[in-house]
């Protein structure tokens, strides 16, 4: 069984990227892969001064990155479709990870109230 309080924790990986020639550290959740069906899956963000270098990272199983790819973003190729599709589906999959959380938080807090005669 499962620690609850590990599924909270993050890890800290590091990166290079291509673009501005800098490493970077990005803290991961170890919930990320949590009901995760394939792997390596795509983390996407953006970096840079003007938040205009688009970044998907590849994790692993393990918060393991195995792919980097960058690129700097401009007024005609902002997002592509495929880019926009991914972009999409990694907000839709964590929407539905943070609704499950929320209702085995407001379970937990009712037998809590149980428990407590409340």
């Amino acid at each position: 069984m499962t620690d609850k309080k590990e599924e909270f924790k993050t890890i800290v990986r590091n990166y290079n990227c291509k673009i501005c020639n800098e490493g970077h550290k990005i803290e991961l959740s170890r919930s990320l892969v949590k009901d995760r069906k394939s792997f390596p899956f795509p983390k996407v963000f953006l970096h840079g001064e003007l938040r205009d270098i688009l970044t998907i990272l590849y994790i692993d199983r393990d918060l393991q990155i195995r792919g980097v790819e960058v690129q700097k973003l401009n007024l005609e190729n902002l997002f592509s479709k495929e880019q926009s599709l991914m972009i999409a589906d990694n907000l839709t999959d964590e929407i539905d990870r943070l609704n499950r959380e929320i209702e085995r938080l407001k379970n937990e807090n009712a037998d809590l109230k149980k428990k407590l005669g409340m």
